[in-house]
């Protein structure tokens, strides 16, 4: 329930950004009205509470937001790596497939060639949307299509080559349901809303203190919440692999493409 509703808030940078500057600026100017109040009331212990109050949550918040941008750069880290492992494990499955006998090392270039080009074309891909299941899908039935040819393959000519061939097309399996680990590996619901709610206290209190002080502050009803709202939409936009403004680039799987990409007839007659 927590992670289908923060998905639909979180569903890309701009509609963060906005939800959390307007929820905080709103918190700000709710503080400092209630601010105002108190030091009507009460001038002297108002102020004095309201200054040990701000130091405490904004302690807290500095505290959350480092906590949670370590956990989304090392998640993306984490993604980064696993592509780069896959493109590499593609691209000595490719090499080894020469060891195969006729016909599987063809046909098996052949599948790794439509794996690499599904594995580009469906990265884009959010989950549980039509593309994403019809990428999943075909992933799945060439998995079971080299398998098949590497299994065919060691029964005609079971060589220490071809069994090398195995062990790396096996890890290439594996690395597909590891990078869709770490593809779902975000950070918790629960650590979001923790991190909202602290961030909302901060802008209330924040407002607060300018209210018991009878100092309206820019920084602290406007400058503020927009620079926490910068932090967190970062904090998500790193946490979200596909869509934003800072994303896992499928570089090398482009450039292993090129590598294993057959070349044109007209290239190879001149």
């Amino acid at each position: 329930m927590l992670e289908d509703f923060l998905a639909r808030i979180f569903v890309n940078q701009w509609v963060v950004f906005g939800f959390v500057t307007i929820l905080l600026i709103a918190l700000a100017e709710v503080g400092y009205r209630l601010g105002i109040v108190s030091r009507r009331r009460n001038p002297d212990a108002a102020s004095g509470h309201s200054g040990s109050v701000q130091g405490a949550v904004l302690g807290l918040l500095g505290l959350l937001l480092g906590f949670s941008f370590a956990m989304s750069v090392g998640r993306f880290e984490s993604r980064r790596d696993l592509l780069l492992q896959e493109a590499n494990t593609i691209g000595t499955t490719w090499l080894r497939a020469d060891f195969l006998p006729a016909p599987y090392d063809r046909q098996v270039k052949d599948l790794l060639l439509r794996y690499t080009n599904l594995r580009i074309d469906g990265f884009p891909a959010m989950e549980g949307s039509e593309l994403f299941r019809k990428t999943r899908a075909e992933v799945a039935e060439i998995h079971r299509a080299l398998w098949q040819c590497a299994d065919a393959a060691v029964e005609a000519k079971p060589t220490p080559a071809v069994v090398s061939f195995v062990s790396s097309l096996n890890e290439t399996i594996d690395l597909d349901a590891s990078r869709l680990a770490a593809r779902r590996n975000r950070v918790p619901g629960a650590v979001w809303l923790l991190l909202l709610a602290v961030a909302s206290c901060s802008a209330w209190a924040s407002g607060y203190s300018s209210g018991v002080n009878n100092t309206r502050s820019v920084f602290s009803e406007l400058a503020f919440p927009l620079l926490i709202g910068v932090v967190i939409t970062l904090i998500a936009d790193i946490d979200r692999p596909v869509r934003g403004l800072v994303g896992v680039s499928v570089a090398p799987l482009e450039d292993l493409l090129e590598t294993i990409r057959p070349e044109p007839l007209s290239e190879k007659s001149r």
